[in-house]
């Protein structure tokens, strides 16, 4: 009975103190928008949210009150004006207001009666209105355009700040793998050591044997203090991707190794059409090119005379009713501003577009040599194995030899040194692999970070 709660005890402290293995796929549970990282990469879409309600604002109603009172040696008068105007989109402007005007006025020549009067009227930028184009209307939808494109540069950010953080996670399971390793170098040598101090002494080995092998677990201690010390640093750049300290994170984690990986089945053509198709940074482009067509319509309106008719109703409380119709043209001769902003309107819409096939091109480049390259670090991947096997072998048979008394420790040293670095030559190859498949990914836009970022690509 005693035996049983002793075991369910062990079995209750193991379960709590067991740490659940951190894979990548749990990254993205760490990048909410509270991440300092993940708000800075979307936190300029929030800003340009508003600029479009900003531009709206336009179109609100406004009220609008004027009043004089003056008392002149040789003149008085009083002028009052209570009003409310509304522009639409299309730039018609539409105006109601009371008015009342008395003695001599100084800025126009309106009389009332006593009254007063109301007006209502319109005025209407004429040719801004059969163009479908004007000053307010292209600042709306380009304020809309903005927020759409910065709506992708989110993406587009998230896109590469994930990329950086896989790469980090797997550049610390890659040094944790690497610290494996130079312990395991660093266990033989204290194993070899325990032995040739009974051998020593008992006179079957000389005195300076033992002080080789004191040498070598030295030299293999500070190796594996280095390489731990650089586990713990990219550990480090790692979680604070996470928002997390080192204490938060070992208290309830444990990192895995790089395993043997599936290789990649990459269709170049289908990832390069993928990413032409998909990439957030591409539609920027789009948005920027729709941006100067809007404005290439207001430019054209820079042909024409500027052309305001309005027409206005009075109704004087005494005097019955009257009305104004207003005509202001203005239009310059030389013609130089639309010259001038139509060329660079052209210009303008050239230099994205051409940058925009430059990244195209950028893309092919890249994705066309990640796929070469996965193919050259496959085939090395696959031989490194097989070394991996010769060397091992020929480092059991220098100990064999050693402890025969056919070989030296010089020797086994050199042996157990070059399989270290055999095996760390295929992790590398692996940890290559990962990250470039990785990158591909990132080159696509294939990139899913969760329902908590929006990341749509």
């Amino acid at each position: 009975m005693k035996l049983l709660l002793v075991i369910y005890i062990l079995l209750a402290c193991t379960q709590l103190n067991a740490k659940e293995l951190f894979t990548k796929e749990m990254i993205p549970l760490y990048l909410s928008e509270s991440n300092p990282f993940i708000y800075a990469a979307i936190g300029e879409e929030n800003i340009y949210k508003e600029r479009e309600t900003y531009y709206l604002g336009d179109l609100d109603t406004k009220l609008s009150l004027n009043y004089d009172n003056k008392d002149y040696p040789i003149s008085n008068g009083e002028y009052l004006n209570v009003g409310v105007n509304k522009v639409l989109e299309n730039g018609t402007q539409l105006i109601a207001s009371y008015r009342k005007a008395e003695g001599t006025q100084e800025y126009n020549n309106i009389k009332t009666s006593d009254d007063g009067e109301v007006l209502a009227g319109v005025r209407i930028p004429l040719l801004e209105v059969i163009n479908g184009m004007n000053k307010i209307k292209l600042d709306i939808n380009s304020a809309a355009l903005d927020r759409k494109k910065y709506g992708f540069k989110s993406q587009n950010n998230l896109r590469n700040l994930y990329y950086k953080i896989i790469r980090q996670y797997m550049e610390v399971v890659y040094n944790k793998s690497i610290v494996q390793l130079q312990n395991e170098l660093l266990q033989k040598a204290q194993k070899r050591e325990s032995i040739i101090k009974k051998r020593v002494k008992v006179g079957s080995l000389a005195q300076i044997t033992l002080l080789e092998a004191e040498q070598q677990i030295i030299n293999r201690e500070q190796n594996f203090v280095t390489s731990k010390n650089k586990l713990e640093n990219s550990l480090e750049i790692f979680i604070r991707y996470l928002n997390l300290s080192q204490g938060e994170f070992k208290e309830h984690y444990k990192l895995g190794d790089i395993l043997n990986i599936e290789y990649a089945d990459i269709d170049l053509e289908a990832y390069i059409d993928l990413a032409i198709s998909k990439r957030a940074d591409l539609k920027m482009y789009d948005f920027e090119i729709k941006k100067i067509d809007l404005q290439k319509q207001q430019t054209e309106l820079l042909k024409y005379p500027k052309l305001d008719i309005g027409l206005y109703g009075v109704h004087d409380f005494k005097y019955e009713n009257g009305y104004k119709v207003t005509v202001n043209m203005n239009f310059p001769l030389e013609r130089r501003k639309f010259d001038g902003e139509y060329a660079q309107n052209k210009n303008s819409r050239r230099y994205i577009q051409m940058n925009k096939e430059k990244e195209i091109l950028n893309i092919k480049t890249s994705l066309t040599n990640i796929v070469n390259t996965l193919h050259a670090l496959k085939s090395n991947i696959e031989s490194s194995k097989e070394e991996i096997n010769l060397v091992e072998k020929l480092e059991t048979s220098e100990n064999r030899k050693y402890f025969l008394g056919l070989s030296n420790l010089f020797m086994v040293n050199q042996r157990e040194i070059y399989t270290l670095e055999i095996k760390k030559k295929a992790l590398k190859y692996n940890f290559e692999y990962l990250i470039l498949e990785q990158e591909a990914n990132k080159e696509v836009g294939l990139v899913l970070l969760g329902e908590n970022i929006r990341l749509r690509l």
